[in-house]
């Protein structure tokens, strides 16, 4: 087996491990008895337990966020554009998999706030930059007014997926569901395009 593919392999299993058991439940060996292999191999990969964490963090933030960095608008509309990107988000932060990520990581970033940094940029941080650059286009051409496209494109994930994926976090009895998630999604998209005053407030 070729070392990228033995390195792929070994973060997959340990990715595995580690929300199924948290951190601190996860040794090498185990990891080691899933690949198979030596012990010599894997540490050839992975100096310490908490390399391979970060690692494996950042390969399933990577690997389950392929659907928004290879995202197709659907057309020329930019509503439309924003609500479909909104729902690959939906699709790719509400799973079970990776509400277990966001806790374990959050549970373990004081202590190694590496860790935490790895799965901000490798996470949150790259999708809302491509969230960011359907923004900064639809400025460029005047279509929306927004001064920094960044800061706007968090803004606007918070509005259409925080209050479901806080939820989820912290394991709220009420669950959002999808037609739920989805009219949040539209929701926030309206506002965010159209605002939330109505034309009399505009008139007084």
């Amino acid at each position: 087996m070729r070392a990228a593919d033995r390195r792929k392999l070994i973060l997959s299993a340990a990715g595995e491990l580690f929300i199924a058991r948290g951190y601190s439940g996860v040794t090498m060996e185990d990891v080691l008895a899933e690949v198979g292999g030596s012990k010599a191999t894997l540490y050839r990969h992975f100096a310490d337990k908490a390399e391979l964490f970060q690692a494996a963090v950042e390969a399933l933030c990577d690997e389950w966020s392929k659907p928004v960095h290879t995202f197709t608008p659907p057309d020329a509309d930019l509503a439309a554009t924003l609500t479909a990107l909104g729902g690959h988000f939906a699709a790719l932060v509400l799973t079970p998999q990776a509400i277990a990520l966001h806790r374990l990581v959050t549970a373990e970033a004081e202590r190694m706030p590496e860790v935490g940094r790895a799965f901000f940029e490798h996470g949150p941080s790259a999708g809302q930059g491509v969230l960011a650059k359907y923004l900064r286009q639809a400025r460029d051409t005047g279509e929306i007014d927004v001064t920094d496209p960044v800061r706007a494109a968090a803004q606007l994930y918070q509005a259409m997926l925080g209050d479901a994926q806080m939820r989820l976090l912290t394991n709220s009895p009420h669950k959002p569901g999808d037609d739920e998630v989805r009219e949040s999604i539209s929701d926030a998209v309206r506002v965010f395009l159209h605002g939330a005053t109505t034309s009399r407030g505009n008139a007084s």
